[in-house]
């Protein structure tokens, strides 16, 4: 069919979920630019904004058959706002930088007050359900996203075996799946 950019987002959705690869070659031809400009002017970097838009993409044509979405640019925007925000606190944490010790907020350079607001409240959510997590289970996570540990070296380090560690990670993110599934919500964890 040579005239699918002419396709309306509900049917590429629905050929989306017939498992059909050109429908989702026609939804980044539609919204890569889009999505590429929302994650640069948040990251302020080529290579992370295309990352998050690669990673934004991917998920959707792996979950094509989980999600259900109702306005697919809103869905994508939010998605890629969220992948954005995720990043962000990842590297953040990489290299904590407090304000001061009193203040309970992180530098975030490019982000409107808007996002950072938004930021704020998705971040204390997700903490939150990380905390709310069993102990073992919230220490593996977090060594495993906060650290950047190998199974291995979680299984080194708490004297466990790897499918143990394998587990309570696969817990934690089916947990945060469920608690941050919906319409208009997106991470990849």
């Amino acid at each position: 069919m040579r005239d699918r950019h002419l396709l309306s987002d509900a049917v590429l959705l629905e050929q989306l979920v017939l498992d059909q690869g050109w429908a989702l070659r026609e939804i980044f031809d539609r919204y890569w630019e889009r999505l590429y400009a929302i994650a640069y002017n948040r990251l302020g970097t080529a290579q992370g904004a295309e990352d998050v838009v690669q990673e934004v993409l991917s998920t959707l044509w792996i979950r094509r058959h989980d999600v259900q979405i109702d306005h697919l640019a809103r869905y994508l925007s939010a998605a890629v706002k969220y992948a954005v925000f995720y990043e962000i606190r990842k590297a953040e944490r990489r290299s904590i930088t407090r304000l001061d010790a009193d203040q309970d907020h992180l530098i975030s350079p490019g982000l409107t007050p808007e996002d950072a607001l938004l930021f704020k409240g998705f971040t204390q959510q997700l903490e939150s359900e990380i905390d709310s997590l069993p102990e073992k289970c919230r220490l593996v996570f977090r060594y495993s996203r906060d650290e950047g540990l190998s199974n291995k070296q979680i299984a080194e380090k708490l004297q466990i075996s790897n499918k143990t560690v394998e587990a309570h990670i696969s817990r934690a993110i089916r947990h945060l799946r469920t608690v941050f599934k919906g319409p208009g919500s997106f991470i990849s964890f």
